[in-house]
């Protein structure tokens, strides 16, 4: 890393990703309430541009502050180890809930539910990119900045957690909580493995399982392909 200071491209990446992302999503996650159902095939497509570009961007940040993305883990077997045990509990945890949200028709679920063969490609792409890009966004190179900053990786991975969480605003509040307790144990796989590359495949892996089960209820539970209606969406949030 850049000694104990940040340059101009870490505070650009704190900038974008710690304040005008979660703007964003905010923003976004408001605009979605009064607009008519997405295609998900352009939202999915949407999705895979706009992780490769913020992937990009922050390793550019990284190799200007000389952040290290690609150190391999410590030993492989641990690794595995570890990344099997924190997937296979998040899934655990997650597996009656994704089947809730189809039961109570919660209208954002249509935005992560890949129903045709075409979405369900798609989906495995963004899960792909989400588990590269996100990983190296927030667990690389926004924990090492806030920790330069900081001079304390515990506050550097709450603070990342919490930005993390914000990011994913349009899944609501509840959802959120779950999204801070996700990310960090994703931030536990790097300090356990001292590499991002674990976290990497389980970030995948569950978002992937996270879509293909969202679908797979959808079709079994009659969720409809085109989205809930508008007015029962709103009223049994309300």
């Amino acid at each position: 890393m850049n000694g104990d200071h940040l340059g101009i491209a870490g505070y650009l990446h704190l900038a974008a990703f710690g304040v005008l992302i979660p703007l964003l999503a905010v923003k976004t996650s408001r605009k979605l309430l009064t607009i008519a159902y997405q295609p998900r095939q352009k939202q999915f497509i949407a999705i895979i541009l706009q992780l490769l570009l913020f992937g990009v961007f922050s390793i550019w940040v990284a190799l200007a502050e000389y952040i290290d993305l690609w150190t391999r883990p410590k030993g492989w077997l641990k690794a595995l180890s570890v990344s099997a045990a924190v997937l296979i509990a998040m899934i655990a945890f997650m597996a009656q809930r994704w089947r809730r949200n189809v039961e109570q028709r919660e209208w954002k679920i249509y935005y992560f539910m890949p129903r045709t063969p075409r979405e369900k490609m798609l989906w495995a792409v963004v899960s792909l990119f989400a588990g590269f890009s996100e990983e190296i966004v927030y667990r690389g190179v926004m924990f090492s900045l806030l920790w330069i900053l900081l001079d304390s990786p515990l506050a550097a991975a709450l603070i990342a957690a919490v930005v993390f969480s914000f990011s994913h605003f349009m899944q609501g509040w509840m959802s959120m909580l779950v999204i801070f307790a996700i990310a960090l144990s994703f931030q536990t796989i790097y300090y356990l493995t001292g590499s991002l590359f674990p976290g990497m495949a389980v970030h995948f892996l569950y978002d992937l399982t996270a879509g293909m089960m969202y679908g797979y209820w959808g079709e079994k539970l009659g969720y409809p392909i085109e989205g809930v209606p508008r007015e029962k969406a709103l009223s049994n949030e309300n």
